[in-house]
């Protein structure tokens, strides 16, 4: 792991363990291991740290998915297969998770860093708006559709983590079933039992 990288990791959790008040540069830096004077040559200060952070977590989240995802199967085993790879990085990685569900809605975190996201999260965009586009889904609003799926998964998830609730496969099941009738276009599907 590369000395950033080692910063990022040690930010992350001190960001999650402490708050953004909590966590001084310096100590990031004693967490990390590394001399407080290194962390000021990767980051400028803590917000623009916390903002590095929140981009190093979405691109893993990104490289974790797409390892996962299959583009040649139909839309709705894409869908179910994002939002169960999802699920699956959630578990794999709780201090991502923890560190999303604390920050992502943040004003600490810049519409400049957000806007960097839109070529990173490009390959499920264009799911999105394949989707729309085939009929499949019912809404043209990529990001808004994103965020009303992936919103109740995490905030169950964390329900879940925060109430000590195993997941089983057959409750991933579920939320990923119930997260692709919400977003699956009712329309369509009413047609297709009539025809």
């Amino acid at each position: 792991m590369s000395k950033k990288h080692q910063i990022l990791e040690a930010a992350i959790r001190s960001f999650v363990e402490r708050g953004l008040q909590g966590s001084s540069m310096a100590l990031v830096a004693k967490e990390a291991e590394v001399a407080t004077g290194s962390v000021y040559n990767y980051f400028e200060g803590k917000e623009h740290l916390i903002n590095e952070c929140f981009l190093y977590v979405k691109q893993n989240e990104v490289e974790f998915l797409l390892k996962h995802y299959d583009p040649g199967t139909s839309f709705e085993a894409r869908f179910k297969k994002v939002y169960t790879s999802t699920i699956h990085f959630m578990l794999d990685n709780c201090h991502y998770f923890r560190f999303l569900h604390l920050y992502a809605f943040s004003p600490v975190i810049t519409q400049e860093t957000r806007d960097k996201l839109y070529p990173v999260f490009e390959t499920f965009i264009k799911l999105y708006e394949d989707a729309y586009k085939a009929g499949v889904i019912g809404s043209p609003d990529a990001p808004e559709q994103h965020l009303s799926i992936y919103g109740g998964i995490s905030y169950l998830m964390h329900y879940y983590y925060v109430s000590q609730i195993d997941i089983s496969d057959e409750k991933i099941e579920s939320m990923v079933n119930f997260a692709w009738a919400a977003l699956s276009n009712s329309k369509q599907k009413t047609q297709g039992q009539t025809a």
